[in-house]
């Protein structure tokens, strides 16, 4: 006997509904977030199992407490997207009325009807959990610090572009300590050459940088009122003070990433990639395959979860085809393959030809970014799958094999 239920998660409580295998209702309540409710709870969930009740939950977040909770006492999860449930809201019901123990019941109802056409969860190993944790927290980081540089450049062409003349990496220290000591054309423009110099050297600049950007200094620039040259550079510093915490964050969490990947027994195995240097592109993909063993059954589930291959759409007698851009995918997984597949241009002879053939094709340089990195996670599944290091003799004669199989034309 199997129970199918559905739970609408929520800040404060839960609503769960239960049907049975007929589709009748089981049980319909709201579970608060306290020890004692969760308790009751799960001795709720061990009663059914020990009667010989298989218990299967559809929720429509794919991670959190509640779905720990769940695969810690043995229910199956079903995570649903929400634009299936919003579509299945209109199999049981004729207005647009919503409450949460209705989306409950539809996602139990819906999950009874519709399970064969649904994945389980195949949750990962803690370190695995972990590892994806860190890596996506990195990536908020790096957004932010993005974002709080962006705002300095916007903030800098406003009223002192001269300051952008001087390097186009606003994270370099010696940079933010420039603008710290001279946030305005006014405090440039009394900075004398020996003072300029004892800077640059403190910093440690090359002779002939100090000289080459002394001359840069030195241009005039378009006078502006006196008032919003206050107000950018009080803004200036107020960013300033932002980015320096975030810089060094980001630093310690590429550090952390780096030292916890390094521990995985599939670290030698991931590394093996030709990318250069380690980084966080390697681990963030590892993060977001998982290591559970059964999690993808083919390379083409794979590569759409990523969203690294289209999506295809055909109608009409006529055979009538468009193909798209998929959006419905893993963000994280896509933006690291697509990193790696640039990466590899400068140390994989086959991906930098690859990527060759696809430009003269005239496609752009992010479509044959995407095409290599398709071609990337093929090899990536099987090293996955079978936990094989990568090696590009052995790829390139894999190639050279499957062209002299091909039938001349």
């Amino acid at each position: 006997m199997r129970y199918y239920l559905g739970i609408d998660w929520a800040d404060e409580d839960d609503a769960v509904w239960v049907a049975n295998e007929a589709g009748e209702k089981v049980m319909s309540r709201r579970i608060a977030h306290t020890v004692a409710a969760r308790s009751e709870w799960a001795r709720w969930l061990r009663e059914r199992q020990a009667e010989g009740i298989e218990l299967w939950a559809a929720i429509e977040r794919p991670h959190g407490r509640i779905v720990d909770f769940l695969l810690a006492h043995g229910v199956v999860v079903y995570a649903i997207n929400p634009k299936s449930l919003d579509r299945a809201r209109d199999r049981y019901r004729v207005g647009r009325s919503k409450s949460d123990p209705f989306d409950a019941q539809v996602l139990a109802l819906f999950l009874r009807s519709d399970h064969l056409q649904l994945r389980p969860l195949r949750p990962s190993s803690e370190a695995a959990q972990e590892l994806q944790g860190l890596t996506r927290d990195y990536r908020r980081q790096v957004h932010l610090q993005t974002r709080l540089i962006n705002q300095l450049t916007a903030t800098l062409k406003e009223y002192y572009p001269r300051a952008l003349e001087l390097s186009d990496d606003l994270t370099a220290q010696w940079v933010q300590a420039f603008l710290a000591h001279y946030p305005t054309p006014a405090a440039v423009a009394a900075l004398t050459q020996p003072a300029w110099q004892a800077f640059a050297r403190a910093h440690r600049l090359a002779p002939a940088r100090i000289a080459a950007l002394w001359q840069t200094l030195q241009q005039p620039q378009l006078p502006l009122p006196a008032h919003v040259v206050r107000t950018k550079a009080r803004l200036l510093q107020a960013l300033l003070r932002e980015l320096v915490p975030t810089l060094a964050t980001v630093a310690e969490y590429r550090a952390a990433i780096d030292d916890f990947f390094a521990a995985m027994p599939t670290s030698e195995i991931a590394r093996s990639l030709p990318i250069g240097k380690a980084g966080t592109t390697v681990p963030t993909i590892w993060a977001e395959l998982g290591d559970h063993a059964e999690r993808w059954d083919s390379v083409r589930r794979l590569q759409g979860y990523a969203g690294s291959v289209p999506e295809t759409e055909r109608s009409g007698s006529g055979g009538h085809r468009l193909i798209k851009f998929r959006f419905a995918c893993n963000p994280v997984l896509r933006d690291a393959l697509h990193q790696l597949a640039f990466l590899s241009l400068s140390h994989s002879l086959w991906a930098r030809t690859y990527y060759a053939r696809y430009r003269a094709r005239n496609h752009t340089h992010h479509e044959a970014l995407r095409a290599l990195g398709a071609k990337w996670l093929k090899i990536i599944f099987v090293m996955w799958k079978r936990h094989v290091p990568y090696s590009e003799d052995h790829h390139l004669a894999t190639m050279a094999r499957q062209q002299l199989r091909q039938p001349a034309a």
